[in-house]
């Protein structure tokens, strides 16, 4: 769906009973970085105000990577005040929950994740992303709106301060994921141990998602090859972020090392999945030797550990070429999002309609019942 096209014209499938776990949702700020001032220490504000961070609403994209239209939300999500896309809970409950039979929606903060990986340093990276959870814990109806869950955000550029935020709010029950924003390292490299240890330790998945940064600025996940030229050409190859960091989890000993630790790769899209576990699979029987701790078919620990977002959902002319790829893959490794308020969103009453009833269920609520701590 693009900007233009409002929520309330979407045909739903009204028939069907499904329930709906809606499991990428991006919330906004009202006012930029200076709403969080008042959950920051003092000394901190002023460091932050003396920077012109009051001024400061996410990482600035500039022309080339920004949307044709100036803005990636669409135009029609915006408050009824004209605020920012997502930036009402109220009007979110009337305009995604309420419209479109949402049970659950995971709310993960991209602003957070852009100001938590290149627009800061490692300690302001620390106590923003610690007040971005508290704004949408404490200032959001979360404890009351039990249709609405965070995937808090923690800092990458601090694993030991990634860890310390997960102690302190992790074990509160509107938390249901951690989002790690990466930044231009391996989601496998043991440099993020501390985060993966508290993720158990609080039984939450750890949730991947592109920040908006990513092969713009450095520091942030860079796409293979080169500089993109622009926006179209960088949000179709996003995907090759998911595919180096699946690669790097299969190879690098994270599914052994914690046994129970499960990730979301949310907004990467899944068609990519099939093809590159056919080719980490041969290549671990080829070359197992040069990674002994890998000690089962990396294909065996995806399908118990890893789920993958439909959206953006990939829809070939023929919807049948879309149902054979998916059972080739295994519905169970899907899970359903709408990726609200952005353009390209996909919502549940015109996704994924060629599958069998059971099999939509499964990826439009079972499989993210299942891995999401709700």
């Amino acid at each position: 769906m693009n900007v233009e096209t409002p929520a309330s014209s979407i045909t739903q499938d009204t028939s069907s009973d499904i329930k709906v776990i809606d499991c990428d949702v991006h919330p906004a700020l009202p006012g930029g970085l200076s709403t969080l001032f008042p959950l920051m220490p003092k000394s901190w504000v002023e460091r932050f105000k003396l920077k012109g961070g009051h001024l400061a609403a996410a990482a600035p994209l500039g022309f080339r990577f920004e949307h044709p239209v100036g803005s990636a939300a669409r135009h029609d999500a915006r408050t009824p005040d004209g605020g920012p896309p997502g930036s009402d809970p109220e009007y979110m409950r009337r305009d995604l929950l309420d419209a479109h039979g949402i049970s659950t929606a995971v709310l993960t903060s991209l602003q957070a994740g852009q100001f938590g990986t290149v627009s800061s340093g490692p300690d302001e990276s620390a106590v923003i992303v610690s007040a971005f959870n508290d704004y949408f814990l404490d200032v959001w109806p979360l404890a009351e709106e039990k249709r609405l869950r965070l995937a808090m955000t923690v800092t990458t550029q601090d694993p030991r301060a990634g860890a310390a935020e997960i102690r302190r709010v992790g074990s509160r029950p509107e938390v249901c994921a951690i989002y790690m924003p990466l930044i231009n390292m391996l989601i496998g490299n043991r440099y993020y141990e501390p985060i993966f240890e508290e993720a158990v330790n609080h039984n939450l998945p750890i949730l991947l998602h592109v920040t908006g940064t990513d092969s713009v600025f450095q520091g942030a996940p860079n796409q293979a090859g080169g500089f993109p030229e622009n926006y179209p050409e960088r949000y179709v190859s996003l995907s090759q972020i998911g595919e180096a960091n699946l690669a790097s989890l299969c190879f690098s000993g994270v599914f052994e090392k914690f046994p129970t630790l499960k990730f979301m790769f949310i907004e990467y899209s899944f068609a990519w999945a099939l093809p590159l576990m056919w080719r980490i699979n041969r290549t671990w029987e080829s070359l197992r030797y040069d990674v002994p701790w890998v000690k089962r078919p990396p294909r065996e620990y995806v399908s118990e550990r890893v789920r993958f977002s439909t959206q953006p959902l990939d829809e070939p002319e023929n919807p049948a070429h879309l149902k054979a790829l998916i059972d080739m893959l295994g519905p169970e490794h899907l899970v359903f999002s709408t990726d609200y308020p952005h353009w390209d969103n996909d919502m549940p009453g015109k996704s994924l309609l060629m599958l069998d009833k059971q099999v939509r269920r499964q990826v439009l609520s079972e499989n993210a019942a299942g891995i999401l701590r709700l």
